[in-house]
């Protein structure tokens, strides 16, 4: 089979597609500003609560520590608040 001869494309059609294609630039730009934005909020809570929850756990493996320490002076035979004051 021989090789066709391109056609030209209207003017009208050539504009409509560069037209459309211009428009979702920028319809694109615009959903993912409106995006980013709402996902910096759940970005910075979760940031805050995974920040907490360190906290918290650290606090407990220190209550912890503690209560151990305490545990350990029982067992030496040492009064736990007489060594603090050391």
């Amino acid at each position: 089979m021989a090789a066709s001869i391109p056609k030209n494309v209207s003017p009208l059609i050539r504009a409509g597609r560069w037209s459309l294609l211009l428009g979702g630039l920028v319809y694109g730009r615009i959903h993912y500003n409106t995006l980013k934005t709402s996902e910096e909020h759940v970005r910075d809570n979760e940031i805050n609560r995974v920040t907490q929850n360190a906290i918290d756990q650290l606090a407990e493996k220190k209550i912890k520590a503690e209560q151990s320490m305490v545990e350990l002076a029982h067992a030496a035979g040492v009064d736990p608040n007489q060594a603090r004051k050391k």
